[in-house]
């Protein structure tokens, strides 16, 4: 029987898909690989959105998270300044104390996350907006991921100025970054297809859309329609191996892991919702995760994984950056959510 946290957290969670019978044995083997990850990670455990999305897997795939995660948490959690960090790497870790303040009753933790909200939001003739968003694709990611998981803790009342700064906020970064083909630059002055920041893209459009903004609403009808024309964008661009490339549109250029981690839980998430032909999409995850895997060994290490990437200005700077290889908290985090996708744990 699956608790009432358990149940919750399945809800708030980025949508999982409903697999076909044909998709079967890769979720096997993706809840073997889950169960790995989940028992050998975090490595480090920082405040950062790394952490926050490994925690938050952990407890999709248990009642509660595992003692040394919960001290972490904790230890961050009493560490943790009243005024949350100006950076959203950062302050999206947060959300993490959100998950704290609603499955394990946590106040201390709830105010922090509100907090984190509330100093976000600014006033502007525009209407509400988030204040600190840097034009990368990163930035689009990280408030998706906060408002997503806190969100539920503001009052009612403060809840629709909140969605609209998300929702608004959202909006004018994918009109800065993304590109009439679909795909988005990495950054402003960085004009580059990088695989893991369309990965953020694609992630922070399908977790706003299936959380805290309605399709319905007119940011969110319009966040659906980039969300769309990023993903049919991506579908071509899948690799012969199945994954994504470091440089997206670079045919010489290598896949990586991370990207197409994060590709695959959004494409998930997108035919659960029935955004894309269910066809597709299928066909795409499969094979992506078919790939994956041969990247993935026994003991939770990795293979061509892309180093931390600040925005560069060349597209030399990306084909150059370092793969990594061995144990690594960012790949598995996006691996964890891209194996839960093909195998969520019983509602």
């Amino acid at each position: 029987m699956t608790s009432p946290t358990r149940r919750r957290l399945l809800l708030v969670a980025l949508a999982l898909p409903t697999l076909t019978p044909a998709a079967s044995e890769p979720a096997r083997d993706a809840a073997v690989v889950a169960r790995v990850l989940a028992e050998r990670y975090p490595v480090n455990a920082p405040l950062s959105y790394i952490s926050t999305l490994i925690w938050s897997a952990q407890r999709c795939l248990s009642d509660t998270l595992p003692p040394r995660s919960q001290q972490a948490l904790a230890t961050l959690r009493q560490a943790a300044a009243p005024t949350p960090p100006a950076d959203w790497p950062a302050r999206a870790g947060y959300a993490s104390f959100a998950e704290a303040a609603r499955f394990d009753g946590d106040e201390a933790a709830g105010e922090l996350a509100r907090q984190a909200m509330r100093t976000a939001i600014v006033d502007t003739p525009q209407g509400p907006r988030l204040a600190g968003l840097r034009a990368w694709t990163d930035d689009l990611f990280m408030p998706a991921l906060l408002f997503d998981r806190a969100l539920p803790l503001l009052p009612a009342a403060e809840q629709p100025r909140a969605v609209e700064a998300l929702g608004t906020s959202l909006l004018g970064l994918c009109a800065r970054l993304q590109r009439s083909d679909g795909l988005f630059d990495h950054a402003e002055g960085s004009p580059i297809a990088w695989g893991r920041g369309n990965g953020f893209a694609s992630l922070a459009l399908a977790s706003a859309l299936a959380g805290p903004v309605s399709p319905a609403s007119l940011a969110g009808a319009q966040l659906l329609v980039r969300l769309k024309m990023h993903l049919q964008a991506l579908l071509p661009l899948q690799g012969p191996d199945g994954l994504w490339r470091q440089v997206l549109d670079h045919p010489q250029s290598i896949g990586e892991l991370t990207v197409t981690a994060m590709t695959l839980t959004a494409l998930a998430t997108a035919r659960r919702h029935g955004w894309l032909p269910a066809g597709a999409a299928d066909s795409a995850i499969t094979r992506a995760w078919a790939g994956m895997q041969s990247r993935i060994d026994a003991e939770g290490g990795f293979s061509d994984v892309c180093a931390g990437t600040p925005a560069g200005p060349t597209l030399d700077f990306y084909l150059q950056r370092p793969m990594l290889r061995g144990r690594d908290d960012r790949a598995a985090a996006m691996v964890l959510w891209a194996a839960i996708g093909l195998h969520p744990p019983a509602r």
